[in-house]
C-alpha cells in the first residue's frame, strides 16, 4: 500500500467515526496518521543546518555542521556552493574532501569525486588554477582546497590586501622568477611587466566605448519647519540633524533632517551604481527617487504630500560618474590604483569587486550648482549640450553681427548688385 493510500485510509476511519462510535478508535487512527507523515517527511526532508554527526563529543566546529543535500544522497550545487562561501567568510579557508566528509556524512571516494565534478564544472576553483594565470597568492595544499568562483573577485581582492608585499605578477622568488602550470608552460619574470603594461592599455582603450553610470548620489530638497520638531529621532552632534536610514532594494539611502527643513538624502550605491545612456535610465534612476520620495512621506506622516515637494524639484548636489570595464583575474592583480587632481576636479582608476566579477572603474566626483535632478541628469548624461547651445548662440550673434555691418556699407560696395 502507497504512503497516500495510507494516510487516506486514516482520514476515513477518522470520518466515519465523526459521527459516532468510540473515541479510541480515532486517537487510534489520528495517532497513526501522524506516525506515517513524521515518517515520510523524515526521509524527504534534508537535515537541517543545525544538525551535527553523533557521536562526536566536545565542541562542535564549523567543519562539523551538517548541510542540505539532494535526494538519493547527491550534493547539489547550491549546498556546495553556500557551504563554501560560509566556510571562506568564517576562515578565510577553502574546503577539501575533509570538510565534506564530516559535513555531508558521505565516504572520502564521494566527497573526492564531488568535489572534481564541482570544480569540472567551474562552480570551485583551487590555488592551481590561479597560479596557472599567474596569481600566485594562494599556496597549494595536501589536501587541496577549493573555493567558491561565486565569489572569485572578492577572494582574489582580500588575498591582495592580505599579501604584503603583494606579488601581483605572480613572481615566485624561490623559483627563479617563473611560475609553472602543470601543462609545462611558465611565466618569465622579464615580460610580466609587459603584460601589466598591455593589460593597462586595453582597459584605456575600452573606456570611451563603456556606457556611464552614476553612484553616490547626494540630494537636497526642503520640507516645513515643523516635521523637525515631530521626529522622533535624538538630535546629532552636528548641526543639530536627525538621522534616519532606509535600505531600498540594494541600497542604502540616509536621510539628514535639519531644523531649518532641510533634508539631505545620501544614496550609497557603490556596488550598484544607476546606468545613465539613454532616456530610458533616466527613467529608472527617477523611479527608484520615487522609492526614495515615498520611504520619506512615510517617515514624517505626510501620506498626502503636502509638505514634500516633487521629485523633479529636488536638488543634486553631487555624484560619482564612473564608466566600468570587466578585467581578467590576473588584470586583477596587476592593474594599479590612480588618483589625479587636475582644474579642481578628481579622476580615479581602481579595481573594484563588483557583483561576482572584478571591474576596473574609472571615476569622477561631481559636483553640480543646485541644479534640479532634471537638469542635472541631462548635463551629466549630455556633457557637451550646453557647450553647443554657448557655440550655436555665438555663432548667430556673429551672423547679425556681419549682416548689419553689410546693410551699412555703401551700394558698391555689397557684393549683391544694388
Amino acid at each position: 500500500m502507497t504512503f497516500s493510500l495510507q494516510i487516506a485510509k486514516m482520514v476515513s476511519i477518522l470520518v466515519a467515526q465523526e459521527s459516532g462510535g468510540g473515541s479510541e478508535s480515532r486517537l487510534f487512527a489520528a495517532a497513526t496518521a501522524i506516525t506515517l507523515i513524521k515518517l515520510r517527511l523524515d526521509r524527504i526532508l534534508p537535515a537541517t543546518d543545525e544538525s551535527v554527526p553523533l557521536g562526536r563529543e566536545g565542541n562542535v566546529t564549523l567543519r562539523e555542521v551538517g548541510h542540505p543535500s539532494s535526494l538519493h544522497g547527491n550534493i547539489t550545487k547550491q549546498s556546495i556552493e553556500q557551504y563554501a562561501i560560509q566556510m571562506y567568510r568564517a576562515s578565510g579557508n577553502g574546503i577539501s574532501y575533509v570538510d565534506i566528509e564530516h559535513s555531508f556524512s558521505v565516504k572520502k571516494s564521494q566527497a573526492q569525486r564531488t568535489l572534481k565534478h564541482f570544480h569540472r564544472r567551474r562552480v570551485l576553483f583551487t590555488a592551481q588554477d590561479l597560479i596557472c594565470k599567474g596569481i600566485n597568492l594562494i599556496p597549494n595544499k595536501n589536501p587541496q582546497d577549493y573555493f567558491p568562483t561565486s565569489i572569485k573577485s572578492d577572494i582574489i581582492e582580500n588575498l591582495k590586501k592580505r599579501s604584503a608585499p603583494v606579488m601581483p605578477t605572480g613572481v615566485n622568488p624561490s623559483r627563479t622568477g617563473l611560475t609553472t602550470c602543470p601543462t609545462g608552460s611558465e611565466y618569465p619574470s622579464n615580460t610580466l611587466e609587459s603584460d601589466k603594461a598591455q593589460s593597462f592599455l586595453d582597459v584605456l582603450i575600452q573606456l570611451p566605448f563603456a556606457p556611464p553610470y552614476i553612484h553616490k548620489l547626494h540630494l537636497m530638497l526642503s520640507i516645513d519647519r515643523a516635521y523637525y520638531q515631530e521626529l522622533a529621532q535624538k538630535e546629532g552632534h552636528r548641526n543639530r540633524g536627525k538621522v534616519h536610514e532606509e535600505i531600498i532594494g540594494r541600497r542604502l539611502v540616509k536621510y539628514i533632517f535639519s531644523p531649518n527643513g532641510t533634508v539631505e538624502a545620501a544614496v550609497r550605491s557603490n556596488d550598484t551604481p544607476f546606468r545613465l545612456e539613454t532616456e530610458e535610465d533616466e527613467c529608472e534612476i527617477f523611479s527608484f527617487l520615487g522609492q526614495v520620495k515615498d520611504r520619506l512621506l512615510y517617515h514624517v506622516s505626510d501620506i498626502r504630500e503636502r509638505g514634500v515637494p516633487p521629485v523633479i524639484e529636488w536638488v543634486l548636489k553631487q555624484c560619482d560618474l564612473n564608466k566600468d570595464i570587466e578585467i581578467s583575474d590576473k588584470a586583477q592583480i596587476t592593474l594599479p590604483d590612480i588618483q589625479l587632481k587636475y582644474a579642481q576636479r578628481v579622476f580615479r582608476l581602481y579595481v573594484k569587486s563588483l557583483q561576482g566579477k572584478a571591474v576596473y572603474r574609472a571615476e569622477e566626483s561631481l559636483t553640480l550648482h543646485n541644479a534640479p535632478n532634471c537638469e542635472a541628469l541631462r548635463s551629466i548624461r549630455n556633457p557637451n549640450e550646453s557647450m553647443i547651445e554657448e557655440l550655436s548662440e555665438t555663432v548667430k550673434g556673429l551672423v547679425t553681427m556681419v549682416n548689419r555691418v553689410l546693410e551699412n556699407l555703401p551700394c558698391r560696395h555689397r557684393i549683391k548688385n544694388c
